[in-house]
């Protein structure tokens, strides 16, 4: 018996191994044939069993070698970054995500940290507000501290640091730029000599409201006799009555477009109102440019002749149609007090 329980034993232990059909015994050939059929499905299994396990044991250790070569990278990438910012112009700041305590910093965030102790958390509020319209880890945010106003840009990077989950910041302050190209726009679409936009912005913002379904009325206004001015007393004196006229066309609410198309015709654009209060609008501008301090001592007088149409959100027409046809009735309206002036004098 004990013989026979150490041929199947061995037998185990063949299988396990790797031994194809027989292993040798102290003292005998172990036959196949005299190990039970149960016996050796149970052998056949556990050799499947014990393959899984060294197989399961390998990847555990080639795994923890893995992580243990990324956390190893990740501390001298860290290491490398606390180097470098030092010679980085830009602000970096590296935050907590969490509870946004500050790990890291070069120079110039902390100069900018001296000046505002809340900085960081001002960039991360602004941060959380612009991201999901960015849709990404780099916005344009305007910080406003004590009256001035800045634009920066800022690139957010999520990263494991001393082990816990951080992010770097890194700030520009492009406000140069920004207002350089704000200076830009408005040259572009400002009127040099008046300051009032210009008619490529006139006619921008006319189509977008006419687009946009936008109820207004568009005011058209032209300078008489301008050419008389010029003529007879110089092109200063008529440059004056340009600039004088667009003064009191600024009159109009705050919320109106008032621009001149060029020479001695203005455009402008008053939203959500209607002709009765335009028209009275237009007929205390005509009253004011008449009497303007200016005109003291002169020998000629200021006048200026209005046309304007009422665009409701049902409007179909483009927008050089409805131009023209208040530019039409304005000069019905010079004609029209041309005429009664006659009458007076008569």
């Amino acid at each position: 018996m004990k013989h026979t329980a150490d041929k199947m034993l061995a037998y185990m232990r063949g299988v396990v191994d790797g031994t194809v059909d027989t292993v040798d015994t102290a003292d005998t050939a172990l036959d196949i044939n005299e190990i039970p059929e149960d016996f050796r499905e149970l052998a056949a299994e556990l050799k499947t069993f014990g393959g899984c396990v060294v197989e399961t044991r390998q990847k555990h250790k080639d795994a923890l070698e893995q992580m243990q070569a990324h956390n190893a990278s990740i501390e001298q990438f860290n290491l490398l970054i606390s180097e470098l910012i030092h010679y980085i112009p830009q602000q970096i700041i590296v935050v907590e995500k969490e509870h946004l305590g500050i790990l890291l910093m070069n120079e110039a965030a902390i100069m900018e940290m001296h000046i505002n102790h809340e900085y960081i958390e001002t960039i991360t509020s602004l941060m959380e507000e612009h991201l999901v319209e960015a849709g990404g880890t780099e916005v344009e945010i305007v910080y406003n501290y004590e009256g001035v106003r800045r634009y920066l840009r800022v690139r957010a990077y999520e990263v494991q640091w001393d082990g816990q989950t951080a992010v770097i910041y890194a700030i520009s302050d492009i406000s140069d730029s920004k207002n350089e190209i704000e200076e830009l726009e408005i040259h572009a679409y400002r009127d040099s000599l008046t300051n009032l936009y210009n008619r490529a912005f006139g006619m921008k913002t006319l189509e977008e409201w006419i687009e946009n379904k936008k109820r207004f009325v568009l005011v058209f206004a032209d300078l008489d006799r301008l050419k008389y001015i010029n003529d007879e007393f110089g092109h200063n004196e008529g440059d004056m009555y340009i600039i004088n006229a667009a003064k009191h066309l600024l009159s109009f609410p705050e919320d109106a477009v008032v621009c001149r198309l060029g020479g001695d015709e203005y455009m402008v654009l008053v939203p959500d109102t209607g002709n009765a209060e335009v028209e009275a609008k237009t007929v205390a501008i005509y009253d004011n440019l008449s009497n303007d301090e200016y005109l003291s001592g002169k020998e000629y007088s200021y006048s200026i002749s209005f046309g304007f149409v009422t665009v409701d959100t049902d409007n179909t027409l483009p927008s050089s149609v409805i131009l023209n046809l208040a530019d039409e009735r304005m000069y019905e309206s010079k004609k029209a007090r041309k005429k009664a002036r006659l009458q007076e004098n008569l």
